[in-house]
């Protein structure tokens, strides 16, 4: 199944810290779970080791919210929590 990432998405990733790759594996590997309209959501967490905003976190989970469009997922929006 193909991931396509909506424009809005997109600009998300770098507010956020998520990278296009880390949302496409979300997608393709992660947790799914309903959320409100009839979307989808996706999660899954990530080996990070880095600092996000001046503090050191060793997790960082990317959740993926996204419609299904026939035969492909569009991400509609993108979520990064550290941890």
């Amino acid at each position: 199944m193909q991931v396509k990432i909506h424009p809005h998405a997109r600009e998300r990733l770098v507010e956020r810290g998520a990278t296009e790759q880390e949302v496409i594996a979300t997608v393709e590997n992660g947790e799914t779970f309903p959320v409100k309209f009839g979307r989808t959501g996706f999660r899954r967490n990530f080996y990070f080791n880095g600092t996000w905003r001046g503090k050191h976190y060793p997790t960082k989970q990317v959740e993926a919210y996204a419609v299904k469009e026939k035969e492909e997922w569009v991400v509609i929006t993108v979520i990064t929590r550290y941890f």
